[in-house]
């Protein structure tokens, strides 16, 4: 039986409206919360834990899984939202949440360096970033809301004075992380505040394997600090460390030693951005990836997704395209999920189609210094609201424009693995057309055949291609 004849029951339904409402104390009981007495109180409690893990058996998540899922409360909000979703709304494809289920908040423009690519062209803090006051209340506003996780980027967060004080906070109600250049972090007090305040995660950029390459893209010096930077991290008990890289034809090449370099620094994560081509990015459109160059990066971290027990490394790729090769390569069984990847063992194949694709506009957002709030940290001209004038979840929930990307009936392109990728829709706004496909697919361009490619035309309109820094 479909899932959707099942969750999309009046009853199921109602009962799942209650839990993420007034029944919210049974779920808070679940994930820790002093057991209230009395046989209604157990009653709601094992009905809502029997169908929950059921539900979760039936996507391959075993009894460890689920333990470890229990024992992390930040996956208290995780679940109201999805409760609160499938109340109000029943289960659709593909899935999108009442609110955001994350949180990219460029938290300051402030930074010490000018890297290349930035998508927020950061430097001097902006004028009108939101107060301590307001930043706080925005804490507020994404747990009422049942956010799930926040990462803050920037710009360099570390740097902005009232930083540390609004981790811990939100570290108290939700799972934070934080994007990072990595030089300040050289600099291990740094660390040791991320730690105190609560962050999960650092993701620190690494755009090359030696100090030319990445210093090319990030500023001279920058390599030998952004190392030490990661060192620290490795060795602080108390966060894990990825590395993000974004790729061009420029550091193509270096991705295996990039990978290698991860490997033996003891990260657990690597991160494969796709490169957009906005705000300083748009200097370099001509150092896009081809359709085939594309395809060589996604199949090469496929291949090291598939030893990920081995090397230790969780292989991520911001490109839906990844979602795609997975799906390919394991026969239809393993997809990606809002741009993860599933674990290995898992066969998801029965929620790609809910789970699967972009997941800019339904499952996460991006809230500017400012309080703007865009579909996705690569859409910075893409505004859906202004926080000073409603709030996040009023927001969300009348964003035509969000609608509009998800409504995989109305895309501008046919494809057989739109409910699996669907293209990112960062890189079809930033070719022209929201709804478009993904000029740097593979499939794409062999659907199009003979017909002009943007990629291969914006490379071929520059002179001296070299693909190297």
């Amino acid at each position: 039986m479909r899932p959707e004849k099942v969750l999309n029951r009046r009853i199921v339904r109602v009962l799942f409206s209650h839990y993420a409402g007034r029944g919210k104390r049974r779920i808070e009981e679940l994930f820790g919360a002093e057991k209230q007495r009395g046989p209604g109180a157990f009653l709601g409690r094992a009905f809502l834990q029997g169908v929950l893990s059921r539900a979760m058996k039936k996507i391959s998540v075993d009894d460890e899984m689920q333990r470890r899922f229990w024992s992390r409360p930040y996956h208290r909000q995780l679940l109201l939202n999805v409760l609160e979703t499938i109340g109000n709304h029943g289960l659709n494809h593909p899935f999108r949440f009442e609110a955001p289920l994350v949180i990219v908040w460029n938290y300051t423009n402030l930074c010490n360096l000018r890297c290349r690519y930035c998508y927020q062209s950061a430097g001097r803090p902006a004028p009108d970033e939101l107060s301590f006051g307001e930043k706080i209340d925005l804490v507020n506003q994404m747990v009422d809301a049942h956010v799930g996780f926040v990462a803050f980027s920037g710009g360099e967060p570390v740097m902005e004075p009232r930083f540390f004080d609004v981790l811990t906070y939100a570290s108290r109600f939700l799972h934070t992380s934080i994007a990072s250049n990595g030089t300040l972090l050289a600099n291990r007090e740094y660390v040791d505040r991320i730690a105190d305040g609560g962050a999960r995660n650092v993701f620190v950029s690494l755009d090359g394997a030696t100090a030319p390459s990445h210093d090319f893209i990030r500023g001279t010096g920058s390599f030998a600090r952004t190392i030490q930077g990661i060192e620290n991290l490795v060795a602080n008990p108390h966060v894990s460390c990825g590395i993000n890289m974004v790729v061009t034809r420029r550091n193509l090449h270096q991705v295996p030693q990039v990978l290698e370099l991860a490997r033996s620094l003891g990260v657990n994560s690597f991160t494969h951005y796709n490169f957009i081509h906005t705000s300083r990015g748009t200097e370099d459109v001509a150092f896009d990836l081809t359709a085939a160059e594309r395809e060589e990066l996604i199949d090469l971290l496929y291949d090291w997704h598939s030893r990920r027990r081995e090397t230790g490394l969780n292989i991520v790729s911001t490109s839906p395209t990844f979602a795609r090769v997975i799906y390919q390569r394991s026969g239809g069984k393993k997809g990606g999920v809002f741009h993860y990847t599933a674990d290995s063992g898992n066969d998801i194949s029965g929620i790609i189609e809910y789970a699967g694709g972009c997941g800019a506009g339904r499952v996460y957002a991006a809230v500017q210094p400012n309080g703007l709030v865009s579909p996705c940290v690569f859409m910075p001209d893409v505004i859906i609201g202004d926080l000073r004038k409603n709030g996040l979840k009023r927001i969300w929930q009348e964003s035509e424009t969000c609608r509009r990307m998800c409504d995989r009936a109305g895309f501008a392109f046919d494809c057989a693995y739109k409910t699996v990728c669907g293209g990112c829709r960062a890189r079809a706004h930033a070719y022209g057309n929201l709804v478009g496909p993904d000029p740097g697919c593979a499939v794409y361009r062999e659907m199009r055949g003979d017909a002009p490619d943007p990629v291969e035309e914006a490379i071929s309109s520059r002179e001296g291609n070299a693909v190297t820094a």
